[in-house]
């Protein structure tokens, strides 16, 4: 080996050998054709000769190293390749020339070169040594670029493909959509197996939305879940810690808490949650690529994570909003009210089915004016509240007014209205029609039945009155007022008590007070002194009761029975007289003839007797009483005949 300083020899042979570097630097070839080529030229003529042992060895950040080896034993390359980026020790001074490959300002690998008997210069051996480092390092460097160049090519085709296929069927589902970022991320992994999935909103648990078909083929689990609420495991890890996790010793992994029996087996295993912001949205998981993983491939793996959780994220979001605008469409078909929204013109903008009840389909009136389907005489109406609405922002909370059927006829409506803003402005006016018709009916049923009862409530000729809890009236008919004497308003508010005697008061208080307190209906049959006279009354006494069933007041009805008692009276004078008369005349008919007998006999003997005779007297006096007995008799006959009793010709005076 040549010690001393460059001669021209040198300088020419080692120009020749530097040329052929640096046309061998150029060469398009793959990497291990490429190292070959620089061995050919550190061989040649002003190089280090063929007889020498000539390496070079680079470590890759994925799988085995690429070496290429001239005149180097087997045992010795095993070693070489065993460690590509530790060069070996120099075997003697001068012999042996090692120079580092530096990429990135790490180690990459070296050129190994051993002089044989060929003599070279020192300096120049050093530096071909360098120079061919030099070249190696810049080409790995440019395949490194060249990697990361593709890689990025394919994951933007990755990404454009996914977003495309979003775009281009918005109505795809979401297991369509994971099953194509999946296949996407194990094609650009390698991976064996892998899954994607995401968080229900609703119950938080994790659903499998896309599962490769050799997981489900190769799985011997009895129970195959794709419904997760609990994050257990490897994969678990990376959902509650919102974390990515790379791992190319699974089994060895402390936050692997093992498989279930019967799971694929997992050696290298990769997990990306899918994020927005501090949400977590989904996850991509794969496994068992042929190869380690690398950082590049999780970093890939993240590319694809974030646009799965744009997707996710608008997805998700568009599902809910369908099914809210599914749930709000079927709650407005259902609706008995018409719904609407229009224009601050009043324009219909959007009008629910009910309208089809009323003969027109939604679509013939989408584009007309409210005011088109509003009675003439309320149209007027109508659009001064639009105006006021356009004008103020602000709407009438219930608008009356008449809407036109298909078929001409009007009915009745009841308007509940609101506004939308937009950035604070009046944006359009949304609107809830309900049909008032029957309840319209009702209310001039209701008026005509008020009508009715206040007319019967007035010309009743028996008195009506009602009292609140206080005993004070509040309602009394005319009839009540004429037995008061008082005009109705002097009556009301008042109690008996400022009407009535103390001794009426005192029994009409006791009457109110079993029908307010008890709840008793009461018939009560009563001579009563009132300001217009005493009557007798025959009064009736309910409780008044609220639509909740509690007792609120009385209701009285009083009618005046004072010439019916005075019938009931003569009747039972009438009956009396025709009773005795009955009784009467067969009486004073067998008495007359009893006194007959007795005068008979007894003036017989007054004719058999003298003047003198002392029984003539006795037989005298037996005379006279029996004329006054006839003469009572004949009354007696009279009275039979045409009874009369005192209080019968007291009435009839």
């Amino acid at each position: 080996m040549k010690e001393s300083g460059i001669t021209d020899q040198d300088s020419t042979a080692f120009g020749k050998t530097l040329q052929a570097l640096l046309l061998t630097a150029f060469s398009l070839a793959n990497l291990e054709p490429f190292l070959r080529r620089i061995l050919d030229a550190l061989s040649g003529p002003g190089g280090f000769g063929r007889g020498c042992g000539l390496a070079i060895v680079v470590g890759r950040p994925a799988g085995a190293p690429t070496a290429a080896f001239r005149n180097i034993p087997a045992a010795e390359r095993r070693l070489m390749l065993a460690s590509p980026r530790i060069c070996p020790a120099r075997q003697k001074k001068g012999e042996v020339f090692c120079a580092p490959i530096i990429r990135d300002g790490a180690k990459a690998g070296y050129v190994f070169a051993r002089t044989g008997k060929y003599g070279i210069n020192h300096g120049c051996a050093r530096r071909l040594a360098e120079t061919a480092a030099m070249i190696v390092a810049t080409r790995l460097s440019n395949e490194v670029r060249d990697e990361e160049l593709n890689r990025e090519k394919d994951i933007a085709s990755a990404v454009k493909h996914v977003q495309e296929l979003y775009l281009a069927f918005p109505n795809i589902s979401i297991e369509e959509i994971s099953r194509a970022v999946l296949d996407e991320a194990r094609r650009m992994t390698g991976s064996a197996f892998g899954f994607a999935g995401h968080i229900d909103p609703a119950s938080g648990c994790f659903l499998t939305s896309a599962l490769t078909s050799e997981t489900s083929s190769q799985c011997r689990m009895i129970e195959k879940p794709v419904i997760f609420k609990k994050f257990t495991g490897i994969w678990g890890w990376v959902l509650k810690h919102k974390k990515p996790l790379l791992t190319n010793e699974a089994a060895k992994d402390g936050r692997a808490h093992g498989l279930p029996p019967g799971h694929v087996k997992i050696d290298k295993f990769m997990g990306v949650p899918a994020m927005s912001g501090r949400k977590l949205l989904g996850m991509l998981t794969l496994a068992n690529p042929a190869r380690d993983y690398c950082e590049a491939d999780l970093e890939t793996v993240q590319k694809l994570a974030r646009v799965y959780a744009m997707i996710l994220q608008r997805k998700l979001g568009d599902d809910r909003r369908r099914e809210e605008d599914a749930k709000f469409k079927a709650i407005i078909s259902s609706s008995k009210d018409i719904i609407y929204t229009a224009d601050l013109t009043g324009r219909i903008t959007y009008i629910s089915p009910r309208v089809e009840d009323y003969g027109y389909a939604p679509e013939e009136m989408i584009g007309r004016s409210v005011v088109d389907f509003t009675h003439p005489e309320d149209q007027d109406f109508a659009l001064k509240a639009i105006a006021m609405t356009a004008k103020t922002g602000r709407i009438l909370p219930i608008l009356p007014y008449r809407v036109k059927r298909k078929d001409g006829t009007y009915f009745y409506v009841e308007q509940k209205g609101g506004i939308v803003f937009d950035h604070g402005n009046p944006s359009y006016i949304t609107g809830v029609i309900r049909d008032v018709t029957e309840q319209k009916e009702t209310e001039m049923r209701l008026k005509e039945s008020e009508a009715l009862l206040r007319m019967v409530f007035d010309t009743a000729k028996d008195a009506i009155f009602i009292k609140d809890m206080n005993g004070m009236y509040v309602k009394v008919n005319k009839a009540c007022a004429d037995f008061y004497n008082l005009p109705p308003e002097k009556i009301l508010g008042k109690r008996d008590c400022d009407i009535f005697p103390p001794e009426t008061t005192t029994e009409t208080f006791k009457d109110d007070s079993e029908v307010a307190c008890k709840g008793k209906t009461l018939v009560i049959n009563r001579a009563y002194k009132l300001p217009g006279g005493t009557f007798h009354m025959s009064t009736i006494k309910t409780p008044l009761r609220n639509i909740h069933g509690e007792i609120v007041g009385v209701l009285g009805m009083a009618r005046d029975i004072s010439d019916l008692k005075r019938m009931e009276r003569e009747l039972a004078l009438t009956r009396a007289a025709d009773a005795v008369s009955k009784m009467a005349r067969p009486m004073a008919h067998d008495f007359n003839n009893a006194l007959a007998a007795i005068n008979g006999y007894a003036t017989l003997i007054a004719d058999g007797l003298t003047e003198t005779s002392p029984i003539k007297t006795e037989i005298s006096q037996i005379i006279k009483a029996v004329k006054r007995a006839a003469e009572l008799t004949d009354k007696f006959q009279d009275f039979a005949r045409n009874p009369k009793i005192d209080g019968q010709e007291d009435a009839d005076a």
